[in-house]
């Protein structure tokens, strides 16, 4: 059988050449591509049997690559397929302009490329999905991708200074994204696990800043630099090896205000932390006492006692001596931020707030408390 010719459309050449070198052991033949016009271009040249392009594609983006092909006779079959995204918006584009098939993360995610390609080209499958062997990135990749990860991280925080100084520029928020994107589908692909949980939450905010860069705010800006800070200190060997799967975590908010519960209970969700709510202080003494959290979620204002005033009480107990509390907000005032430190809490988040926000923060502080960083 005549090997089948696949185009990889990714702007990251990491991921590209780790594509590649996995597609070739398949049998595969494989071109790649860095932008969305020379993807066009490849194509056009000598259409190929597959073509499998990345989310985030600049110059032209993926919506407007998957409909030029599709609106041309010679390509309108040709199978497209989408590589995962975080944001459920842009996988329901990609759909609905054409896409043969959008990816989902998963433990897995080179075994399912495969598999796509196989199935949209109807080939025999040497085994099933669920029984492929996990890709084991050799060792060399992994360091090309911690070692790239350090220049990245300083052009995020190019960007988001940007972002800062100006909320309309949609330049800088794009240029975040995309790098956020871009590393994140690396850890996903390098099977570092815990490094893919934070910048997996950071790409969903960055891409919310992306599309709506008005819901820009100093709590959202400090959060972001929170988390590239607290990312160049995740990527180092000692501390990327002693990080665990968040999941098992039980986050604790207390709040009077039922809607605001609800937002932080699905932020908590979004990034599979374990959310337990209560309306007032005493209800939450109450939680403490029976059990022990990983981070805690204390409105400021509550009724029985102010949030600093509970805070005090927590640190009173001794199981809680040390675990990471975050105050709600929406007084971000400097007098604020110093009568938190003085109560004990590590961190504040203002109002209003998202819930890719508050998932973030509460995946940095939840890392920050395995590792000692309090």
């Amino acid at each position: 059988m005549t090997p089948k010719r696949i185009i990889i459309l990714d702007h990251d050449p990491l991921l590209s050449n780790l594509y590649r070198e996995r597609l070739e052991a398949e049998g595969f033949i494989v071109e790649s591509a860095r932008t969305g016009a020379a993807g066009l271009r490849a194509v056009a040249e000598r259409p190929p049997d597959a073509l499998v392009v990345d989310s985030v594609t600049p110059s032209p983006d993926v919506i407007e690559v998957i409909t030029t092909l599709r609106g041309q006779k010679a390509t309108s079959k040709l199978p497209i397929i989408v590589l995962p995204t975080a944001r459920a918006p842009l996988a329901d584009a990609a759909h609905e302009a054409g896409a043969s098939r959008v990816l989902n993360r998963s433990v897995n995610p080179l075994a399912d490329l495969i598999d796509a390609i196989e199935t949209a080209l109807n080939l025999k499958r040497t085994s099933e999905v669920s029984k492929r062997i996990p890709f084991r990135a050799d060792e060399s990749w992994l360091k090309l991708s911690l070692d790239s990860a350090k220049e990245t991280i300083t052009a995020m925080r190019r960007s988001l200074h940007g972002m800062s100084r100006d909320s309309t520029d949609t330049a800088s928020a794009r240029d975040l994204f995309q790098r956020v994107h871009q590393l994140t589908e690396q850890m996903a692909v390098l099977n570092q696990k815990p490094v893919f949980h934070l910048t997996s939450a950071m790409e969903a905010l960055t891409f919310d800043l992306y599309r709506l860069p008005e819901h820009a705010n100093p709590s959202i800006i400090r959060t972001l630099g929170q988390g590239l800070d607290f990312l160049a200190n995740l990527l180092t060997e000692k501390n990327r090896l002693r990080a665990n799967d968040p999941s098992l975590a039980k986050v604790l908010i207390v709040d009077d205000e039922e809607g605001a519960r609800q937002i932080v209970m699905a932020s908590m969700q979004l990034v599979n932390l374990k959310p337990i709510s209560a309306a007032t202080p005493s209800a939450g003494l109450t939680a403490l006492a029976i059990q022990e959290f990983d981070l805690i979620f204390l409105d400021v204002g509550l009724p029985e006692m102010n949030g600093f005033e509970l805070c005090s009480k927590v640190r009173a107990l001794p199981a809680h001596k040390k675990t990471p509390i975050v105050f709600i907000t929406g007084m971000a005032t400097f007098q604020n931020r110093v009568q938190s430190s003085l109560a004990g809490g590590n961190d504040f988040v203002g109002k209003p707030f998202s819930v890719p926000e508050m998932a973030l923060k509460a995946l940095i502080w939840v890392f920050k408390g395995q590792l000692g960083f309090l």
